[in-house]
């Protein structure tokens, strides 16, 4: 069997974890320094048998703190969508040309029927969604 690890070296294994996580941004090696960095907290008040046992408990711990905070740190860390009044196309007034809504300089395909209107029509453009122009009624 493995000697006990010490504390010290477990805590330095976990920092060194955590810092490796800056380079991959995977949050995977993130939550196994923490595995590592709460074993040794408890390598100061426990005496382990073996130093397999710090170990499996570092990445057991890895692993539960994985599937519980995972999800929540990325949605947390993760870039907010765009609000209306961030975007740069929202609303306005385009022309129908050739098939397509021209709108700030840039032709638009739209989900709205624009057979009935022919070229140079213009038209209402109430939002901007998924790359298409939503016109009004």
């Amino acid at each position: 069997m493995f000697e006990v690890i010490a504390a010290y070296w477990l805590f330095a294994f976990g920092i060194l974890f955590i810092g490796l996580e800056a380079l991959t941004f995977t949050f995977v090696l993130f939550f196994l320094g923490i595995g590592f960095i709460v074993v040794s907290v408890i390598s100061f008040f426990y005496i382990f048998d073996s130093g397999i046992i710090q170990i499996a408990l570092a990445f057991i711990l890895a692993l539960v703190f994985a599937i519980i905070l995972r999800k929540t740190l990325l949605k947390k860390l993760s870039k907010p969508k765009l609000d209306a009044e961030e975007r740069a196309h929202v609303s306005g007034v385009g022309i129908i040309e050739d098939g397509a809504v021209k709108f700030d300089g840039t032709f638009w395909k739209t989900l709205n029927d624009i057979s009935k209107y022919k070229n140079g029509d213009t038209v209402t453009i109430i939002d901007v969604k998924d790359n298409m122009v939503v016109l009004s009624n």
